[in-house]
């Protein structure tokens, strides 16, 4: 829960917009690899995984057979038939792996706790990481991985990240963590950036003004549904395709979209709050926070598309809170 007169939450938000923030943020990691790993990964993700170059990754989905997401994640190519799926849901996707790995010689195994992860974000986040590496990666590009050191430390680090800002995520041993955020910390402060304290404001606060979602905000749309076509690559096989395909031609019954509180207080909006028009469900919120940028309590919602256009005034939950249908982008 965040208000709108958290001062700390405020400051920590700032920095990042501003300058540059750092905190500890350890996805579910896990490793694929085999023979037939990049074939695996290209029939079970929605984007085309064949022919990623080694240092590169990509952000894409995965469908079950209904063509509905049940997972969002980046799928980086470590080189040697080597691939790191960062997901929220490592042990999820493995059993679905589980389900369908039949006819590919693949392995993966969740190698979460074997790794810490640290995100620098922010436009000054390259200059930290100029102090803090020894080779510079201001010239990555958007979700390339690359190998460095923090002193005698080896780390792997990739350009991205998830406000919406120029940022860096640095994987490194479990057992060298502590030293790593040591590191970490002393060239953030020659830039005055600071460690964030609020699970809320990076995960939630500042990521939602972007129009970046989590995984629980798209479970159960299609990829059209979650304004994620870009990432379908009908030209190439992949697990429920051919349900998605059929969904798509009829058209998209609902739509993910932006909602705004049109009152100043804060609103307690739960997960799942149904949304109403005219006293008539016609959706309901994934999530709503405070943003600090915007000063807006904003959030995600899923809408019947037909009625609910953006623009569209509807109340939520039993206090009728009056809001608005918004794009889902804010900056």
């Amino acid at each position: 829960m965040l208000f709108k007169d958290d001062e700390v939450a405020r400051a920590e938000a700032k920095a990042v917009r501003e300058n540059a923030g750092w905190y500890r943020w350890t996805h579910d990691l896990v490793r694929v690899s085999g023979a037939d790993s990049e074939r695996f990964l290209d029939w079970m993700l929605v984007n085309r995984i064949a022919g990623t170059p080694e240092g590169r990754g990509k952000y894409t989905t995965m469908l079950d057979e209904q063509g509905q997401i049940i997972d969002d994640l980046v799928a980086f190519n470590r080189g040697g038939g080597v691939w790191w799926l960062s997901t929220l849901y490592g042990p999820h996707a493995m059993r679905w792996f589980d389900a369908h790995r039949e006819g590919f010689d693949v392995v993966y195994e969740d190698v979460t706790q074997a790794w810490d992860m640290y995100s620098v974000q922010g436009p000054a986040s390259a200059q930290v990481m100029a102090a803090l590496l020894d080779e510079p990666v201001d010239g990555l590009k958007r979700f390339q991985i690359v190998e460095r050191q923090v002193g005698e430390t080896p780390v792997v680090v990739d350009r991205g990240g998830f406000t919406g800002e120029l940022g860096f995520e640095l994987y490194c041993a479990r057992e060298d963590s502590a030293a790593v955020a040591e590191a970490i910390a002393a060239a953030a402060a020659q830039f005055d950036a600071p460690r964030l304290t609020t699970l809320e404001v990076y995960v939630r606060s500042l990521p939602m003004e972007k129009g970046m979602a989590l995984r629980q905000d798209y479970y159960g749309l299609t990829p059209y549904e979650a304004n994620l076509g870009w990432s379908v690559h009908l030209d190439k096989d992949f697990l429920g395709k051919e349900a998605l395909v059929a969904a798509h031609a009829e058209g998209e019954r609902r739509a993910f979209v932006g909602v705004e509180i049109e009152r100043e207080s804060y609103e307690d909006i739960a997960q799942k709050e149904i949304l109403y028009k005219r006293g008539v469900p016609r959706g309901y919120v994934t999530q709503m926070i405070y943003g600090y940028t915007v000063d807006k309590n904003i959030g995600f919602a899923v809408v019947d598309a037909a009625r609910c256009p953006v623009g569209t005034r509807v109340t939520i939950g039993c206090n009728d809170s009056p809001a608005i249908i918004v794009e889902p982008k804010w900056l």
